[in-house]
């Protein structure tokens, strides 16, 4: 794997990320685009500027989610179709995982994504050298007032990142001096974990890798107002 570079992608969260790391832990190349409903039409435009430069991948890094229902299925399957059309290994992470990266090694960091209303995605992580652990199974969950993960209690210092990052009363549940952090650049962290992933547990099968909804997408009658 260190003689290759890993190609990580991730659309669960507002926007599109690709990223080529490349070994040894360097970024070769970086890229977002903030506008989730279009990510399709730059994915794979994208994937071809970085084969164009680099050659084609030793691997593909893929964020599951959870996070947007739409983007999540675009970006596993085309990480799955690149992969089977290159046949290198591929990896799907937690992209909640992902996002804990942007925390210092030392914190407990809880990560929140696609809040609509009181409903959000939750995960609770321990950043830890060069990696994260979870420390609870990430939740679809509602009420920022509360855990959500009751009984919980992580250890400090604590961080908030992602879409209540800024929310005083979120903050607070975790006691006092927890601080809120930037969201990471999502491509290259997801390239990360994927390749620690591929070295410690092996790569996924393509033809069973499936994106991590943890809640079951509403249904819209036809014509229905939404």
């Amino acid at each position: 794997m260190e003689t290759g570079w890993v190609l990580g992608m991730d659309a669960s969260g507002p926007g599109l990320a690709v990223a080529a790391l490349g070994p040894g832990g360097t970024v070769w190349a970086e890229w977002y685009w903030n506008r989730p409903r279009t990510a399709s039409t730059h994915l794979l435009g994208w994937v071809a500027l970085l084969v164009e430069a680099y050659g084609p991948p030793a691997a593909v890094g893929v964020g599951r989610g959870p996070g947007s229902f739409t983007g999540v299925r675009i970006a596993v399957t085309a990480a799955k179709m690149l992969a089977f059309a290159w046949e290198i290994p591929v990896k799907g992470v937690s992209s909640l995982a992902a996002w804990a990266l942007a925390a210092p090694s030392g914190h407990t960091v809880v990560v929140t994504s696609e809040r609509r209303g009181e409903a959000f995605y939750a995960g609770c992580y321990r950043r830890e050298g060069e990696g994260v652990r979870a420390l609870a199974a990430d939740v679809a969950a509602s009420g920022t007032g509360v855990s959500p993960w009751p009984g919980l209690q992580p250890e400090p210092p604590v961080a908030v990142t992602g879409v209540l990052a800024g929310e005083d009363r979120f903050r607070a549940v975790w006691g006092p001096g927890t601080r809120a952090l930037p969201l990471p650049l999502l491509g290259s962290a997801v390239a990360r974990l994927a390749r620690t992933a591929m070295e410690t547990e092996g790569p996924d099968d393509p033809e069973t890798l499936l994106p991590a909804y943890v809640r079951p997408p509403g249904i819209t009658r036809p014509g229905a107002a939404r």
